[in-house]
């Protein structure tokens, strides 16, 4: 039997420092980590060079333990916070691996929502560097 695809449906997303990170899987409705081909980015290691993005498409909220509070809290606009990322929130294994590495806070949206709409906050963070797997591949 095949192994089966992934689905996201309890996953662990995380924001800042390690020991005061924030879980960030009550606020968000999609995580987005991916890749492309940068030749800016090449080395001679790297000749095709590659950037990564993490995208959370966030739903605004406002008051204690809201949206709103995490992102003040880890920082403004430039801040360079941690992040990881698993499939679900079980501990790192090679049916769960997880991500880590660093991204840069951008500017977050106020409000953009029709009425009796909720507000979407997408917040799309450049990866720097490249993120790293855990447990790490192993090459066969």
């Amino acid at each position: 039997m095949a192994p089966r695809p992934v689905r996201l449906t309890d996953p662990f997303i995380q924001l800042g420092p390690t020991a005061s990170a924030i879980d960030f899987s009550c606020f968000v409705a999609g995580i987005h980590l991916t890749a492309e081909e940068d030749d800016a980015l090449a080395t001679f290691c790297d000749p095709h060079g590659s950037a990564y993005t993490l995208l959370l498409d966030g739903k605004m909220s406002l008051g204690a333990d809201s949206l709103e509070d995490a992102l003040n809290e880890l920082g403004g606009p430039g801040t360079v916070i941690d992040f990881e990322f698993g499939y679900t929130k079980g501990t790192s294994s090679a049916t769960n691996p997880h991500w880590t590495g660093k991204v840069r806070l951008p500017a977050w949206n106020i409000v953009d929502a029709g009425i009796n709409e909720p507000s979407d906050i997408p917040l799309e963070m450049d990866v720097i560097g490249e993120p790293v797997r855990v447990p790490a591949w192993v090459s066969p």
